[in-house]
């Protein structure tokens, strides 16, 4: 299996185009500082005197600026061409992650957020088309899935980064980070400048033009708007279960079990090799089943998981439970991205992808403000139900939707 997997992924991988090549490059470095602030930035909050509330409602404003700027962007890539976008996301969110590591006032906190999201929303919603317009069609899961993997890379790389850097600062120099709050931002500094560095390799991306016999014709996005609803309400519903739980884990072993950042660091980074492992397993299960049976599968799986985190007591079991659950989930993601781009003409691809983003954003935006105030009243476990719930119910609708397109088992 274990040969199967890394012949298959050898002989794809291999003939990836070199825009393809540096996006990857250029997607690691981005998601560098954004798992670095995954693993600190609550904390920092909760070290500069926050509450929880004030948590969700700072982690929502990311969202509501990925929702805002998810249809514009798809505009955009549409319109100036996916490298372009790709470049201004990653300076806007180099500039909204280090804007949020220099002040805790509200205004500064609520507003730097807000830029991150715009940051992500362009990054996110030109990466799909842009691997699309760079891939053909036999290895386009695959890169895909490779995207998606070097992320788990990133996140394993700057979970790591998170964990070790504040306790790194205060004890070498105490002088300069002489409480946890400062310790904190040294890293969020880092981590803002790792993202910046993505500039290089998008700096040597070609913009890529389609052939005069592969352009093809004009469509309308009314004239697919039943596609496009069915696709939006399955975001819709796995953002705001997302929204629930995602910004919160760093704090739900902070507060439940007494993790440090840097055990924190190591769950997360954990849960990002695993996740890494079983997402290199996911062309060949689509093979197998389908995309859409996969998709289904997988996010099916997910739920007892889920579930589990609610009502667990115990670390070893919560932390277990959160790696699989991390597996499960994420590793439909790529899946489903590609399932999309797949189901969606070339022209709309952009815009498509930009309503997907749109929905899930909102819901994420929605919900991480409303968690934020459930877990300062009644704790971290309620947010775990009602995500159980949410992803269940996207899944069950996601498969009845496109159930009737009988898709093709190895497509």
């Amino acid at each position: 299996m274990v040969r199967r997997i890394v012949a298959d992924y050898y002989s794809t991988t291999r003939e990836f185009t070199t825009n393809a090549r540096l996006f990857l490059v250029a997607t690691f470095l981005s998601w560098i500082g954004l798992s670095v602030n995954q693993v600190v930035f609550n904390l920092y909050l909760v070290a500069g005197g926050y509450r929880e509330d004030t948590v969700g409602g700072v982690t929502s404003l990311t969202g509501v600026g990925m929702a805002v700027a998810a249809l514009p962007s798809g505009w955009a890539a549409d319109r100036f061409g996916r490298r372009a976008v790709l470049r201004a996301g990653a300076a806007v969110l180099a500039l909204g992650l280090l804007a949020r590591a220099l002040s805790l006032a509200p205004f500064a906190l609520y507003g730097a957020s807000f830029v991150l999201g715009v940051g992500q929303a362009l990054i996110t919603i030109a990466s799909s088309p842009f691997m699309s317009d760079n891939s053909l069609p036999n290895e386009r899961t695959h890169l895909f899935s490779m995207h998606f993997v070097v992320v788990l890379l990133a996140g394993i790389a700057g979970n790591l980064l998170g964990g070790e850097l504040p306790g790194l600062f205060a004890g070498h120099a105490a002088g300069v980070f002489a409480s946890p709050m400062l310790a904190y931002r040294g890293a969020l500094v880092v981590g803002a400048f790792a993202s910046l560095l993505a500039l290089v390799p998008l700096g040597q991306i070609a913009e890529s033009v389609p052939a005069e016999h592969e352009r093809p014709l004009p469509v309308r996005a009314r004239d697919h708007a039943p596609l496009l609803a069915k696709l939006a309400v399955t975001f819709l519903l796995l953002g705001s279960g997302a929204g629930l739980i995602m910004p919160f884990f760093n704090l739900y072993f902070a507060r439940r079990y007494g993790a440090t950042a840097g055990q924190i660091g190591i769950y997360f980074s954990v849960a990002q090799v695993i996740t890494l492992v079983a997402t290199l397993l996911g062309p060949l299960i689509a093979q197998r089943l389908g995309k859409l049976r996969a998709i289904t599968l997988l996010q099916f799986l997910s739920l007892p998981f889920l579930v589990s985190l609610g009502f667990e007591s115990g670390l070893a079991i919560s932390v277990l439970a959160f790696w699989m659950r991390s597996a499960f989930m994420q590793m439909s993601s790529p899946l489903l991205n590609s399932y999309a781009m797949d189901r969606v003409p070339p022209q709309l691809r952009a815009r498509a992808h930009g309503i997907d983003n749109m929905c899930w954003y909102v819901g994420w935006s929605l919900s991480s403000a409303l968690a934020g105030v459930v877990i300062a009243r009644f704790g971290y476990s309620y947010p775990y139900y009602l995500t159980a719930l949410l992803y269940g119910v996207a899944t069950l609708v996601f498969y009845l939707n496109f159930r009737p397109a009988r898709e093709d088992a190895r497509t």
